[in-house]
């Protein structure tokens, strides 16, 4: 096939330009809507986008929900405007006709309200309203959804997204304004991820841009990442309060192995702060104390999501090509945490979630030290180790970003699946990247998930559906 033409980088290398004047605080320029305007209310009527509502409190985007153990549902909310203690919350299942008690919030940090729902059914669909408690009558600030990991045998949906790319500025409760090409593909594709009425959201990676600070490096300090991560939940809209999200740590997300613990330290904080995961306790399956790498089962569905950023400690870059495809690593705890992970679960299905594979195999030498290839290095370093426990422990699918095209291809009869980019710009090509069946839109992946298959569909910026296959 022919590839889509891609769109320049040239718009976001100009807005990464023009970041460099914004403070760390956020101080500084920030766009504006093309109609001049700073947002409008949600549709959900909760305020989430910085509409006017009756209460005080605003906040920065929708709320994020999250999955933290089996039968919780956490949720997290951004005060732009207001304090978070002000707010409380309640739940129900629903279309239930009443709502529990009022919860109190705790306060991670000092704009984060949070509340951890307990003891919940499973495969449950729940609503959750969160209102502004500050004056005598409550006042209403959001509502949403989500649903508790399902049993076996339910069906369900999930979305796959990946690097949107996202810089890091200053953003205000309201605020719809587009900066660079990234927001204005993440703004646009929102809406149709929160239309898939899907369980859960995973993002594989490179969520982030730093671009503003060179190549692979990290920011200056965490002021940045938590500013990342608030404009990126700014651009997901109403589809964060309404699905649990998952997140995939991936190299530009400022976690790379070769920085300095420091370095790692303050970028793990705020996206353990803004987009909250499972740790090793939360789940039977474990993981890691600092949520980079989890897993868990949903419905028939064993989901494994690893680093492969953080424990690689040399650096392997694009832009100064030293080392070797072979350096890749998941580290010694994470490589036999995934060993055990994939030998006792009985799952029907069983899917991987990673930013790239575990080596490299590209078009060129730079690209493959740098990661790229997906199921051309199926074979290289420590990936031919993870693609024979795959192929040993029934892995259908693996699936990766980093490459932001659509791929799919198949090896051993395991799928080494590309779901393209959700905001990223630059589109590799066959010279990059060594494929030779791909797609360059913008877009993300929809699964569907039963006791008898999977569907898995390539869903382009454009509404319709690129490729698709069915396991059974």
């Amino acid at each position: 096939m022919t590839p889509r033409p891609a769109f320049s980088a040239l718009v976001l290398l100009a807005s990464a330009s023009a970041c460099l004047n914004q403070k760390a605080d956020g101080s500084g320029a920030g766009g504006m809507a093309s109609d001049g305007t700073a947002g409008a209310p949600s549709a959900s009527g909760g305020g989430d986008m910085g509409g006017s509502t009756s209460s005080d409190v605003a906040l920065i985007g929708a709320p994020l929900v999250f999955a933290p153990a089996r039968g919780t549902l956490g949720v997290s909310a951004v005060v732009g405007r207001g304090q978070p203690s002000d707010l409380v919350a309640r739940i129900r299942e629903a279309g239930a006709d009443s709502w529990s008690e009022t919860v109190d919030p705790s306060t991670p940090a000092s704009d984060i309200a949070e509340w951890r729902f307990t003891s919940l059914e499973e495969g449950t669909h729940y609503e959750y309203r969160i209102d502004d408690a500050a004056s005598a009558e409550l006042q209403p600030v959001y509502e949403g959804e989500g649903t508790t990991a399902r049993p076996p045998g339910e069906s369900f949906k999930f979305v796959i997204l990946s690097d949107t790319h996202i810089s890091p500025r200053k953003v205000e409760p309201g605020d719809l304004s587009v900066y660079d090409y990234a927001e204005n593909i993440l703004l646009s594709l929102a809406d149709s991820i929160e239309a898939e009425q899907a369980d859960f959201l995973i993002n594989l990676g490179d969520t982030l841009d730093f671009h503003l600070f060179g190549f692979n490096d990290p920011p200056p300090d965490g002021s940045y990442t938590r500013l990342g991560y608030l404009n990126y939940r700014r651009c997901m809209k109403d589809a964060l309060g309404h699905a649990v999200h998952f997140p995939v740590v991936g190299n530009w997300d400022g976690e790379n192995g070769y920085f300095t613990a420091d370095q790692i330290a303050y970028s793990r904080k705020e996206r353990m702060l803004y987009v909250p995961a499972p740790d090793d306790e939360g789940y039977p399956e474990g993981g890691s104390p600092g949520q980079d790498y989890y897993a868990l089962t949903w419905g028939d569905a064993l989901l494994v999501v690893l680093n492969v950023q953080s424990y690689t400690e040399v650096p392997l870059l694009l832009d100064y090509p030293t080392g070797s495809p072979e350096d890749w690593t998941l580290g010694v705890d994470q490589l036999a945490w995934l060993e055990t992970t994939l030998a006792e679960s009985t799952a029907k299905w069983k899917f991987l979630f990673i930013h790239h594979a575990v080596g490299g195999s590209a078009g060129d030498h730079a690209n493959s030290i740098y990661g790229r290839g997906g199921g051309l290095a199926a074979n290289v370093g420590e990936q031919a180790y993870v693609h024979d426990l795959m192929l040993q422990h029934g892995v259908q699918t693996f699936f990766y970003g980093h490459d932001h095209v659509f791929t799919d291809m198949v090896v051993d009869g395991i799928h080494y699946s590309l779901p393209g980019s959700a905001g990223a710009p630059w589109k590799f090509l066959s010279v990059e990247t060594g494929y030779t069946d791909y797609f360059t839109d913008s877009g993300f992946a929809r699964v569907e998930v039963s006791p008898d298959e999977v569907r898995v569909e390539y869903v382009s910026y454009y509404g319709y559906v690129l490729q698709s296959y069915v396991l059974d």
